[in-house]
């Protein structure tokens, strides 16, 4: 793979109305043992980038007259009610949105959400009107504003699986190489180019890349982006970012700015004018008050009904266990809860009854990395154990931790004595909330996420808490349990 570098790229006159000054720092002599880099210039985009815009109005066109055409075929609707309906449908949608191009930080239902919810508005408006029209059925029209809601939301949600938004990233080399790791993990977002601060000795393979931020609206059109996100460390000035963005705009790419914030969550964060300076406030974590009283009443209700709904399946399960090996059915293992205080955690035992003593002839199969031990074929885990831990049974007497006050059904990851020992500074917000019984770290892979993977997930969790993120994590869980994914 090579990587194609620009040293400077030249604007296209029509696209740039007022000239970017140069950030400061950029575009300098290269040193003696940087790679010297070629000046070639961004040809313009003959295609038009609004293509896919026009293939989805011309779509949602289609289908209403379609759809409209049967319903006064049927008789359902007068012929004009079903023209009119015909045209103002993809004009409705135009005008909610529907049409514009994808944006950073979109859920992939965000689309056919609008559709419908588009589609919910227009009915109500037809059934509002309805004392005003007595020749027309106005509950059929309704009706056919459901049916072609439905019927557009379709296409929306197939494209937004295949359409992913196109990215220019600007920035330092490092910056750049970090946020593309990060945005291709993620797989849904599409880095077509980037904008250095500098030349850089790292490949960032075959990605079109450019030095300096003078022709940025150029390379966005040219590349047909929909977004240029600058990252922190671009060394832009405010008039600079100005600029920037009335060059983006006319070409249609929309701009975006790196916080340098960390897995903060959008509804914790607004920006506020004062003292004729933007800046953006970063609201506190909820780790106290109401709302974290009410999880704590509401969980630990939901898991003493859950508890005794579960009793005779745990009999069976303890049953089991004691035929297959000997030793007790439950096994106990000291944990560290919030702040720092120990308890008992129950769990159905799933290896042999010396597994604990065995633990240190196994430190060299360990294929865990930083301080979690993990195994995935462990030899002390019995057959029973394996289908246990691979529908996550084990966890069950969890519930009377959750009962007890000791957990929480959503939390992090509840943490060995001997882990807590080597936690140095981030880790160890873990402990500020009780760990849980599932979580981020559960839903998002489990044993098969490394050391660092599951504790920015626990920091996530902590600092951007919400009941709302609870019920998404609850959703998720039966996912992972079915899907058995890191359960080993």
């Amino acid at each position: 793979m090579t990587q194609t570098t620009v040293g400077r790229i030249t604007p296209d006159a029509a696209l740039l109305t007022a000239t970017i000054p140069r950030p400061r720092g950029l575009l300098r002599p290269a040193r003696p043992s940087e790679p010297v880099a070629a000046v070639v210039t961004v040809p313009p985009v003959l295609s038009s980038s609004t293509a896919p815009k026009g293939h989805a109005l011309g779509l949602d066109a289609a289908l209403a007259a379609t759809l409209a055409a049967a319903a006064a075929m049927l008789d359902l609707v007068p012929m004009v009610a079903a023209v009119v309906a015909a045209m103002a449908w993809p004009l409705l949608l135009l005008a909610a949105g529907h049409y514009r191009r994808p944006v950073l930080g979109e859920s992939r239902l965000a689309r056919p959400t609008r559709v419908l919810g588009t589609g919910v508005r227009s009915a109500v408006l037809v059934l509002a009107v309805s004392p005003w029209f007595v020749t027309v059925d106005l509950v059929a029209l309704a009706e056919l504003v459901a049916v072609l809601s439905v019927a557009s939301s379709v296409p929306a949600l197939l494209g937004a699986r295949h359409r992913r938004p196109r990215v220019v990233l600007a920035g330092r080399p490092r910056d750049v190489r970090e946020a593309m790791a990060e945005l291709r993990s993620a797989n849904t977002h599409e880095v077509v180019a980037a904008c250095l601060t500098r030349t850089s000795k790292m490949s960032l393979g075959d990605l079109p890349t450019y030095v300096g931020f003078e022709a940025s609206s150029a390379v966005a059109h040219h590349h047909q982006a929909d977004s240029f996100v600058v990252l922190p460390g671009a060394r832009l000035s405010p008039v600079e970012v100005r600029r920037l963005h009335w060059s983006l705009a006319g070409v249609g790419a929309e701009l975006y700015l790196g916080t340098g914030l960390l897995d903060v969550e959008p509804q914790r964060t607004r920006v506020v004018s004062t003292g004729g300076i933007d800046i953006l406030h970063v609201t506190s974590p909820v780790l106290h008050g109401p709302r974290r009283l009410l999880k704590d009443v509401v969980e630990r209700s939901v898991a003493l009904v859950a508890f005794v709904a579960t009793l005779p399946l745990l009999a069976l399960l303890c049953l089991a266990i004691r035929l297959e090996t000997p030793g007790p059915a439950l096994f106990r293992q000291d944990r560290i809860g919030r702040d720092g205080v120990p308890f008992t955690m129950l769990k159905l035992r799933s290896m042999g009854v010396g597994a604990e003593d065995e633990r240190s002839g196994l430190t060299e199969a360990n294929e865990g990395d930083g301080i979690l031990f993990k195994i995935q074929l462990d030899p002390r885990i019995t057959p029973l154990g394996r289908r246990l831990r691979r529908y996550s049974l084990d966890e069950l007497p969890q519930l009377w931790n959750v009962v007890r006050g000791d957990m929480s059904l959503i939390g992090p990851r509840p943490a060995l004595p001997c882990e807590v020992a080597r936690y140095d500074t981030d880790p160890r917000r873990r402990l500020v909330v009780k760990p849980g019984v599932t979580g981020l770290w559960q839903v998002s892979g489990r044993s098969d996420l490394s050391w660092a993977e599951s504790v920015r997930l626990d920091l996530k969790y902590v600092d951007n808490w919400s009941l709302r993120l609870d019920l998404l994590i609850l959703a998720r869980t039966v996912q992972a349990v079915l899907g058995h994914r890191g359960a080993y």
